[in-house]
């Protein structure tokens, strides 16, 4: 014998989604503005920096005809 689900399958997305959504889209301008926010943005794309230019090093010393790889900075919209 199964055990019945009384949840409702077409209220899934009503189920606290887009309260979520909300809150997200309501304090985004006030991450925007946070310091600590973006100090860990910018130390985490120095360390982005870091990891091409090692990885770039690495490549080249393994094979000099290797073209430089490029990767992609991160901002906040990326997280939220």
């Amino acid at each position: 014998m199964s055990k019945k689900s009384y949840m409702n399958n077409n209220a899934i997305l009503s189920e606290g989604f887009f309260d979520k959504l909300y809150k997200i889209i309501r304090n985004y301008p006030k991450l925007k503005k946070d310091k600590s926010i973006k100090k860990g943005l910018v130390d985490l794309n120095n360390d982005v920096s870091e990891m091409e230019r090692l990885l770039n090093q690495r490549f080249k010393a393994l094979d000099p005809n290797h073209k430089p790889i490029k990767l992609t900075k991160y901002k906040l919209k990326d997280f939220v």
